[in-house]
């Protein structure tokens, strides 16, 4: 996650999103030319501070705005309502329809969910669909000749299980790039000891993080990214997973070839396995993991076992410490990396190169999956786009859905 100078984008201030705490004392304007200050200067602990951010998100709000914000609890379908595709249900409210005031105080919720690094691999999310959205001339659709432009496998794949269910009860699949269509959604009332979760997703992005008696659980998570290297949108440069792809590609780079023969995994991979195969469910029951393959990274070279921490760390480490940091611990434990493998897919003679189709790369550990499928572009058609998966494999959804 490269940490470029990137703004605040759609809004009307000038503050650095890596200086957010420099803003708090801004006005923030209201579509009423009023001010809504929330005083979160009592909160101390994460859940407490994210509590107060989420309460002053609501206050930023209309009646109808927050009924339409928040769903209950107990409404299991919703919670599974987030895909890698655009134009999909999905719950909450979208970004275009709040106002100046509502964008700044979600913004602020989000960074502290997120350490600067996840905040700006989000912020780079909402940009690269404003890119592609200017690339492909505003239709909100992909370049005549191309393969539907889904975010999903291309055709002859693996069956699509990066993107929801094609039965045709998504409410119809109307593709349309650019932030304005991102959301937020609570499901539940944000509370320091209750359970809710909150959401924020679109095309290429799904964050749900369960907050269960103050404790916060982030997965299932999505992040995509095309492009999938440096772009520049309105004079700023974004590259939300350039860190994390160096990442996984040092980790196999170090890898000897008997080592790389170990870990590949037979077949063709066209997108990550355990996308949003739950999509509309509310259960858990289509999330199958796969037997565990590859080579055990017990077995590898203390160097090599710390370029997997790292790896793993890019992804759990866009969370914020209160959140990431018994997790890393878990995932990373000598008795967790007893039990992890790493594996990898793609054209053997190609190796593991990420700017090829079909390159796939695991870590499958007792609870940490991390998937990263190189694909081709939908709108960018000369270069691979990345789609990666982070779950848990005890506390998805804080392990509150049904089989």
């Amino acid at each position: 996650m490269q940490r470029h100078a990137v703004r605040w984008l759609f809004l009307g201030v000038s503050c650095s999103f890596l200086a957010l705490s420099a803003c708090d004392g801004d006005p923030a304007p209201g579509t009423d030319g009023g001010v809504t200050t929330a005083d979160c200067s009592m909160a101390t602990t994460h859940i407490e501070q994210v509590v107060c951010a989420s309460n002053a998100f609501l206050a930023t709000l209309t009646e109808d705005q927050r009924t339409s914000l928040v769903s209950a609890w107990t409404d299991n379908v919703a919670k599974t309502y987030w895909s890698n595709l655009p134009g999909v249900t999905r719950n909450g409210l979208t970004w275009g329809t709040l106002s100046d005031e509502s964008k700044e105080a979600e913004l602020k919720l989000a960074a502290l969910v997120l350490t600067p690094d996840g905040y700006s691999d989000m912020r780079g999310a909402f940009a690269a669909d404003d890119y592609l959205n200017a690339q492909d001339g505003g239709t909100g659709g992909p370049p005549p000749g191309s393969d539907g432009g889904t975010g999903g496998p291309p055709p002859g794949g693996d069956g699509g299980v990066g993107g929801p269910p094609r039965d045709g009860g998504m409410g119809g699949l109307v593709l349309a790039y650019g932030s304005d269509n991102y959301v937020i959604a609570f499901i539940g009332t944000p509370s320091t000891t209750g359970n809710w979760m909150l959401q924020i997703g679109g095309h290429h992005l799904a964050y749900n993080v369960t907050y269960l008696n103050g404790t916060g659980y982030p997965t299932p998570n999505h992040i995509g990214a095309e492009p999938k290297g440096t772009f520049t949108l309105n004079g700023e440069s974004y590259a939300p997973l350039a860190d994390d792809g160096d990442a996984m590609v040092a980790l196999y780079g170090s890898l000897s070839a008997e080592q790389l023969d170990a870990a590949y995994l037979p077949g063709s991979y066209s997108d990550v396995v355990l996308g949003p195969v739950e999509f509309g469910t509310g259960s858990y029951s289509k999330v199958v993991f796969p037997a565990q393959a590859g080579v055990l990274v017990s077995t590898l070279s203390a160097s090599q076992q710390a370029l997997v921490t790292a790896a793993i760390k890019k992804w759990v480490g866009d969370f914020a410490p209160a959140i990431a940091d018994p997790l890393v611990a878990a995932y990373t434990s000598e008795d967790a990396y007893a039990h992890t493998y790493v594996s990898w897919a793609g054209t053997k003679s190609e190796g593991v190169n990420v700017d090829v189709n079909g390159t796939y790369m695991r870590i499958d550990g007792p609870r940490v999956w991390i998937e990263v499928a190189c694909q081709g572009g939908v709108v960018i058609r000369d270069q691979t786009h990345y789609h990666t998966l982070y779950r848990d494999k005890q506390t998805d959804y804080g392990n509150q859905l049904t089989p």
